[in-house]
């Protein structure tokens, strides 16, 4: 398949989506978002262990191309494309790594936000000024920003239309590092290594368990990690584990 507005690579075990408006500072539209959506299948097919979602030029995304996303029935676009997408990232078994390479506002925050980590270049800018625009958040921000930064802060950032600077993104656990813009590429690449010699059907257990510990209580969450625990005993990644223990030496994970 062809694509218009994003870029798609495959190094290895790493995916990479690239969104590919840099004139519009990657806005979104409802076929970039389509071709993102589908771009991540296709990843998820070929058995990459890890996926990046970046932007060419000098944002992650600006948010949405309002002038471009009309249509006759809204809601259903929303639940058809953003809610869609951010979805697949959280439901996905393998870390979703967001690189933020400059402006990262409304619904490109919302996508940012989903993802398992964030890197930031230090010239990165976060937030959702939708409310300046008599919008509100809809397709995640107002469900993670508590979660990751507090209610207070997240109220601020929300209700205010703030943007965040990277290091102030970094101080309040928005993001999880932040890199100069030269190195921004190379410090996900390092990242992304490492994630991979990790084991991914552990990693998809761990990311199962904190996505169903946000909505179940205590009690049904540690049923939920037993089960998950014991169903992992059968991978081969645990069998090496255990053998890399008992041999004192480094463990070769193999994603199986």
């Amino acid at each position: 398949m062809g694509y218009r507005d994003v870029i798609v690579e495959q190094h290895g075990e790493t995916g990479r989506i690239v969104f590919n408006r840099p004139s519009k500072l990657n806005a979104f539209t409802y076929n970039l978002l389509a071709e993102s959506l589908c771009a991540f299948e296709r990843l998820s097919e070929a058995g990459v262990r890890v996926v990046v979602l970046t932007g060419a030029g000098r944002a992650f995304s600006a948010g949405d191309d309002l002038a471009g996303m009309g249509g006759t029935d809204p809601l259903q676009d929303i639940r058809s494309h953003h809610h869609r997408l951010v979805k697949r990232i959280r439901e996905a078994p393998f870390p979703v790594v967001a690189a933020l390479n400059g402006y990262t506002l409304g619904a490109g925050f919302d996508l940012a936000l989903a993802c398992d980590f964030r890197i930031a270049s230090s010239d990165a800018e976060l937030g959702d000024v939708r409310v300046t625009r008599a919008m509100n958040s809809m397709s995640g921000a107002a469900y993670w920003l508590p979660r990751l930064v507090g209610i207070g802060r997240a109220t601020e950032i929300l209700l205010l239309g703030e943007r965040v600077t990277a290091q102030a993104a970094l101080a309040m656990g928005l993001v999880h590092r932040v890199v100069a813009p030269s190195e921004l590429e190379r410090a996900t690449e390092e990242f992304c290594g490492r994630l991979l010699e990790l084991p991914t059907l552990a990693l998809a257990a761990n990311k199962a368990c904190l996505n169903y510990g946000l909505t179940h209580s205590f009690g049904d969450a540690l049923d939920h990690e037993a089960r998950l625990l014991v169903q992992g005993f059968a991978t081969e990644d645990w069998h090496e584990g255990i053998a890399a223990f008992l041999e004192k030496r480094k463990p070769r994970f193999r994603g199986r």
